[in-house]
């Protein structure tokens, strides 16, 4: 059998596209090397925009019903102590759950869709027809025939490296570990950020009495880690004041994020989510870019197998399309990041924004995806800044 899709990776991007390929009649296969329900390294956030995808995929109530916690908003506190908040307005909100939890719904809604699942079986690498073209997957030892293959496994994708698309080795800019903590502060459904140095934690209640904890570490200081990160993890939710919190599970961690690619389509396969390339999300771009970007991914390949070309031109309106989306918000993203890189830099912006609202409410707009990064650029918040 020639399957029409394979999607290698069975998480957020993967069951997304999976989902609506199946649900568009293409015969599609997914192939994770996991078992699920899986635990996974993320701050588990989903930003309004990644809502508002989940409920035109047609699982957000499913999603719901497991109990997610509510994100009305952000609040960012710099090393030096000031802080600000940013809400969300206009009836939109965020969700933040566990990811084996998120992940273990879409995969069903993926074969409930039509896609067939195939778990624990590891690809390893990419068959060519004498034209170069992808014709499948080696996977579980058998080749495995797909006329196009997602690469959908994440930031150390097998399918981006086998398609040669890695731009560069990456670079360890940041660690990051992350667990679940119970006892902490009622946050009143914000989730906060705060910078400890050049250090970053990121909270968030996920339901069930817990939050998830992350703890970004500069790839400079990545060795006082070393194989002690459960212990390296205790110490800064200490740091946070956060002494009496319990961690309820163990520290996963992850890193480089610094992975760039060169682009996202060949001739016969196509990257989406973080094998896409990964960038440092704020306030939940992750998943949504999983989402949006399947959804992108689904529309391209949905037309190529109708025209019968699978090539990487007849791939490249997904290349595009898959830029205009999300190239605002990694340029934005590096203006963040520098900021909340300089403690000093940091505790300005946060002063200036505590007392402008406004501005801070946009900001937060902006890096969740509820309006596009060129409301920024509104002459009115352009003076609150300066002024």
């Amino acid at each position: 059998m020639t399957w029409d899709t394979i999607v290698v990776g069975g998480g957020p991007a993967g069951s997304a596209a999976a989902a609506l390929l199946a649900r568009g009649g293409w015969r599609t296969l997914i192939i994770d090397r996991a078992h699920f329900p899986r635990r996974k390294p993320c701050a588990e956030c989903i930003n309004p925009a990644g809502v508002a995808a989940l409920r035109r995929l047609g699982v957000l109530d499913r999603v719901m019903d497991a109990g997610p916690a509510r994100l009305d908003g952000w609040r960012i506190v710099s090393d030096a102590g000031p802080s600000f908040l940013g809400r969300f307005s206009g009836g939109v909100h965020g969700i933040a759950l566990p990811r084996e939890t998120l992940d273990a719904i879409l995969l069903d809604h993926a074969r409930d869709a039509g896609a067939q699942v195939r778990t624990g079986i590891k690809v390893t690498d990419l068959p060519r027809d004498e034209d170069g073209r992808v014709r499948g997957v080696i996977a579980g030892g058998e080749e495995i025939a797909g006329r196009i293959v997602i690469g959908a496994d994440g930031l150390r994708s097998i399918i981006l490296r086998r398609l040669g698309l890695l731009a560069r080795a990456p670079r360890l800019r940041k660690l990051a570990l992350t667990a679940h903590v119970r006892g902490l502060p009622d946050m009143r459904g914000c989730g906060q950020m705060r910078a400890r140095g050049r250090r970053c934690v990121g909270i968030a209640e996920v339901g069930g009495g817990l939050a998830n904890v992350t703890v970004v570490v500069p790839g400079e200081q990545a060795h006082e880690v070393g194989g002690h990160a459960d212990a390296y993890f205790d110490a800064a939710l200490r740091e946070c004041g956060f002494a009496d919190a319990q961690r309820v599970d163990d520290v996963l961690a992850t890193g480089p994020f610094d992975c760039p690619v060169r682009g996202a389509v060949a001739d016969g396969a196509l990257l989406v989510g973080d094998a896409a390339g990964y960038y440092d999300p704020f306030t939940g771009q992750g998943i949504y870019r999983a989402l949006r970007g399947a959804e992108l991914a689904a529309e391209t390949v949905g037309a190529a197998l109708r025209a019968g070309d699978t090539s990487a031109a007849a791939l490249m309106p997904y290349e595009r399309a898959r830029r205009r989306a999300f190239g605002p918000g990694e340029r934005l993203q590096h203006v963040v990041e520098a900021f909340v890189s300089r403690p000093r830099l940091l505790g300005w912006a946060a002063r200036r924004l505590d007392r402008r609202p406004q501005l801070g409410d946009a900001i937060i707009h902006a890096t969740g995806d509820v309006r596009p990064v060129r409301s920024l650029l509104r002459p009115s918040l352009i003076a609150q800044i300066i002024v």
